[in-house]
């Protein structure tokens, strides 16, 4: 008895091939990313350029830092550093038409890596509709902190990380953030759509 449902073509014609017999690409980030993005973004240099002045400067210096980071390491991260999860991730986006939260939450990722590589992070829930980062452990917070910087302007660092990737990947992006390093021991982001 048919149903009378019609399947078009098979499967394997409408499904992209997720691998590239010959070409090699691995799953970690190549440590040249992370070299070429500390050469370039010194923390400690860009917390003693801000010792001594006011608040919005130094949220202003944070903000424009998080920006230069993640420009940086998409730049590289989608060409000379493109690893096989960047490659997988950007497939299967393109495949399901589904962006949110892998191809922002690679970005991050590879950012924090690159740039603050001593830091202790999680990502504690990646959906279609929230990312929740956690950081337990700031290399930047610590050097303001050291430098007689009081508050969290390297809040601004992070946000300015996420909207930069968001626009990289076409996200419409609302962030929060529900906790705080100094006060709850983990910077708590939830970024959702």
């Amino acid at each position: 008895m048919s149903m009378g449902w019609k399947f078009g073509k098979p499967l394997k014609e409408k499904v992209m091939s997720l691998e590239e017999p010959g070409k090699f690409l691995p799953f970690d980030a190549d440590r040249g990313l992370v070299d070429e993005v500390m050469a370039k973004f010194d923390i400690k240099s860009v917390v003693e350029s801000v010792k001594g002045k006011d608040e919005n400067a130094v949220r202003e210096a944070m903000e424009r830092l998080g920006r230069e980071v993640m420009k940086l390491t998409i730049e590289l991260a989608d060409s000379k550093y493109l690893d096989r999860t960047g490659e997988m991730v950007e497939k299967v986006a393109k495949q399901t038409g589904i962006s949110f939260s892998h191809r922002l939450e690679r970005y991050v990722e590879l950012a924090l890596l690159a740039s603050r590589p001593t830091d202790r992070w999680n990502i504690a829930k990646a959906t279609t509709k929230e990312l929740v980062l956690q950081v337990s452990a700031c290399s930047v917070q610590k050097a303001l902190e050291e430098a007689g910087i009081r508050g969290l302007p390297c809040k601004g660092l992070c946000l300015a990380s996420f909207e930069t990737a968001a626009e990289k990947t076409g996200d419409r992006i609302k962030t929060e953030m529900s906790k705080t390093l100094p006060q709850d021991g983990v910077c708590e982001f939830h970024i959702s759509v």
